[in-house]
């Protein structure tokens, strides 16, 4: 009782510590405000009364008309001069296919710090509309203090590619043949779109990205150290995918239709519409993926008893049929001029059937052959998910001061079923004794809800703070039920069902600084998170309950060498704890010798991770990184030498430790050929006292993408990847290298509206996985083959009004521009 009264009463201290640290924020900005020299701020918008981003602003004197300074609106359309002296002044705004408008004259007068303009209002001119195009700079590129930002949006990456591929050609960005996303070799990714978790596993994950079309996305976002602003899960960093904001006024939209085929069909398609009215803006993006695949495994085990041993040798064949739904679809609304409101809803729906053979020879040392095990298996799943995120933001003043609000409820249903064969033959193949016959079915739901408030507060354009709460609930509910097909009849298998019920609470609190000293910038934030949590095997009548506080400081310095070269140095703390399906401390039935075992017992682990990135003439990256886990989540194996059996299930271990060194090179050769590459090599090491068998291994690896885009055409482009990954040493598992080849040829039409893409990947059936692992008494050889050769042509077209309400535009990236130069 103690212990809670005293853990309540350091969360109350860390949340009132949170306001104080606002309310000290507030004077701050007083103090800075009464120092400074004065203000001049103001909005730029269009005769409609819509904001105008970019355009230029100048303010000039009144008595000689000489420009005093000049910048350009954000994208609210606000502006803010500031260190201005007394005078007469006034503010011109021009942006190209409008005509220039000025404002009144006024005087900024000693004592008067900030003086706000009315509107100025910029009219279209109809001549200079026909013949202007702008070409905006972008880098593709952009190094910031704690991200790297690669800038989609009207680059060749995102002209036929997915979102998945997109990711693949991103600097220190992999996805391996199980589509598990890594960053710099590290697993573990936090991926989110526009900033929210999508709790995806992640194959649903890969197919969600699949059918997501490059020409939606804005940008790639990648955190390698999040600041105090992110929740503090996503050990291995964040990959934020933002989406496009639609801009356009009138309807549009994407429609892309694919099909493909390796061992099986696979048909993909998708509809993306957007409209937008005034201040109201509507989305909707639907998509349908289906996939029949096959692939092989084998594995060899040995079981060593004093001088004799058995061995298995298992040959398996996975046929696997998936379909999937997804719909996302939302309003933005802006009820004022500094409001909005946005709510958005999306929904999944996967059904998926495998059915796996098996044929199992064990032998021992007098014979190679002693009996044979057939297996079958059959599993259904039916996966459906909602979620829903409600949120207003509230712009405070021209300066960027706002407050945001976000709810957020998701619900995910899962039934799994499965039917299992086991048939069991003497060596000369006659029968050896009765079937074992089973089947079991999960159904299991996951409720989330959380609620969060930001607030973003600059001081000046240099400097500012954000402050923010969180507050979620979880609770999953996982009931196992087994049973065995015995004298004619279904009977339960009380030992093998199970009823778990798992809820987790965390209430958080940040704070973030930032300031920039002509080239130096520093960020540093304060993150606390309180957590409870309570895992409940109601059938075994065992309850783990755990309450602890955490804080998550982290730091990022930024030196600016020049325009086009940066480094910076980060520092964050992070946590990862336990999934909720490896909570579940009951027996999962793989087949006759393997079991899955989750850990109830499981401790979050820790992780302290240092960053160091260069970015040269914004193109080249450069990044290198030191990392170390505590009580780091590992899956292992344990071997009964009794029954001969296999468990595989998760254990803290000691430590981990990581060191990386990542290289993004985007080149370009001649004028038609460019390319891509990004290299990786990186250490893993992982230490552990368990008086069992204690671990201490670690190998250095490599893994490289290199990407290369043959423009052959003005509307025909080809291009090549090349995929390596070297082994490595994974926990107590040693992986064989790998490497593969995709080929792609993509072909547009009728002013770039329309693309059609033929690509083939693994064209030379090279991507496998050979896995083996000598630990304790375990002495075991796994060979995977996935279907990874498959053949694929899409199809995507663009519809509808696809121009601004303005100058014709021509976007390309900094790195197109220097071409050649």
């Amino acid at each position: 009782m103690m212990k809670k009264i005293t853990t309540l009463k350091l969360q109350t201290n860390v949340f009132l510590a949170f306001f104080y640290l606002i309310l000290l924020g507030g004077t701050a900005n007083t103090v800075f405000a009464q120092d400074s020299a004065g203000k001049i701020s103001g909005k730029v918008i269009d005769e409609t009364g819509k904001n105008m981003d970019y355009a230029t602003v100048s303010l000039i004197k009144s008595s000689d008309s000489s420009t005093v300074k000049v910048l350009f609106s954000d994208e609210q359309g606000n502006y803010t001069f500031d260190q201005i002296k007394n005078g007469s002044y006034f503010v011109q705004a021009e942006l190209l296919g409008y005509s220039k408008s000025n404002s009144e004259s006024f005087q900024l007068q000693e004592g008067k710090q900030t003086i706000k303009i009315k509107d100025i209002k910029l009219s279209v001119n109809n001549k200079e509309l026909e013949t202007i195009v702008i070409t905006a700079r972008k880098p593709l590129i952009e190094r910031r203090a704690d991200m790297l930002v690669v800038n989609v949006e009207n680059s060749t990456l995102a002209a036929g590619n997915n979102a998945l591929e997109i990711l693949e050609r991103s600097p220190g960005i992999t996805v391996d043949k199980d589509d598990n996303i890594s960053l710099n070799g590290k697993q573990g990714i936090m991926v989110m779109i526009d900033g929210k978790e999508t709790h995806l596993s992640s194959t649903q994950l890969a197919n969600l990205l699949r059918s997501t079309d490059g020409n939606t996305l804005q940008s790639v976002e990648i955190i390698n150290n999040p600041s105090a602003k992110y929740d503090a899960a996503g050990g291995s960093g964040i990959i934020n995918i933002k989406l496009k904001k639609n801009k356009i006024a009138g309807t549009n939209g994407t429609f892309n239709l694919g099909g493909g085929r390796g061992n099986g069909y696979k048909g993909n398609t998708s509809l993306n519409i957007n409209h937008k009215k005034d201040n109201v803006s509507l989305f909707g993006t639907y998509s349908y993926q289906t996939n029949d695949r096959t692939d092989l495994m084998d594995i060899n085990r040995i079981v060593e008893q004093d001088a004799d041993f058995t061995s298995f040798a298992q040959n398996n064949m996975m046929n696997s049929q998936y379909g999937s739904h997804s719909l996302r679809t939302g309003v933005d609304v802006q009820t004022s001029e500094k409001n909005t409101i946005s709510l958005q809803v999306s929904g999944l729906l996967n059904n998926s059937e495998d059915n796996n053979t098996s044929n199992v020879q064990i032998g021992s040392h007098e014979s190679p052959l002693d009996s044979t095990l057939a297996a079958t298996s059959q599993f259904d799943n039916e996966f459906k998910n909602y979620s829903i995120n409600l949120n207003n933001t509230y712009n405070i003043d021209t300066l960027g001061s706002k407050v945001s609000a976000d709810v957020d409820i998701s619900a995910f249903f899962e039934d799994n079923s499965a039917d299992y064969g086991n048939f069991f033959y003497n060596k000369d193949g006659s029968v050896m004794h009765d079937p074992l016959l089973l089947k079991s079915d999960m159904p299991s739901t996951i409720h989330i809800q959380s609620f969060k408030t930001d607030y973003t507060r600059p001081f000046n354009e240099n400097s500012g703070f954000e402050a923010g709460l969180k507050y979620a609930n979880v609770k999953t509910d996982n009931n196992l039920k087994f049973s065995e097909f015995i004298n004619e009849d279904w009977e339960n298998v009380a030992n093998r069902s199970n009823h778990f019920v798992y809820t987790e609470r965390v209430a958080a609190a940040y704070i973030n600084y930032h300031t920039k000293f002509k080239k130096i910038g520093i960020q540093t934030g304060l993150r606390t998170e309180y957590t409870t949590s309570n895992g409940n095997s109601i059938t075994l009548g065992s309850e783990v309950k755990r309450d602890y506080v955490d804080f998550f400081p982290n730091i990022s310095l930024s030196y600016d060498l020049s325009d086009n070269n940066q480094f910076s140095l980060s520092y964050s703390k992070r946590i990862n704890r336990p999934n909720y399906g490896v909570l579940n401390p009951f027996n999962y039935f793989l087949d006759k010798y393997t079991y899955q075992q989750g850990n109830p017992y499981l401790q979050p682990e820790y992780i302290h991770a240092f960053a160091l990135n260069y970015t040269l003439m914004k193109r080249f990256n450069f990044s290198t990184g030191y990392e170390i886990r505590k009580d780091a989540i590992v899956e292992i194996m344990k071997q009964n030498d009794v029954d001969k059996t296999t468990l595989v299930t998760n254990e803290n271990i000691a430590q981990q430790k990581q060191w990386f060194l990542n290289v993004n090179a985007p080149v370009k050769f001649t004028k038609f050929w460019s390319s891509n590459t990004n290299a990786t090599t990186f250490y893993l090491g992982f230490e552990s006292n368990q008086a069992e068998s204690p671990i201490s291994y670690g190998q250095l690896a490599f893994q490289g993408t290199s990407n290369h885009t043959f423009q052959l055409l003005s509307t025909l482009s080809a291009d090549a990847t090349v995929n390596y990954q070297s082994g490595l040493r994974y926990s107590i598992y040693k992986i064989g290298q790998s490497w593969s080849m995709d080929l792609g040829i993509n072909k547009s039409f009728k002013d770039k509206r329309a693309n059609v893409k033929l690509a083939v990947s693994d064209i030379f059936n090279t991507r496998s996985q050979h896995v083996s692992t000598e630990y304790a008494n375990l002495n075991t050889s796994i060979d995977q083959k996935r279907e990874t050769r498959v053949v694929r042509l899409s199809l995507s077209y663009s519809f509808g009004n696809t121009k601004i309400s303005g100058p014709k535009q021509n976007v390309k990236s900094d790195e197109e521009n220097r071409v050649g130069k």
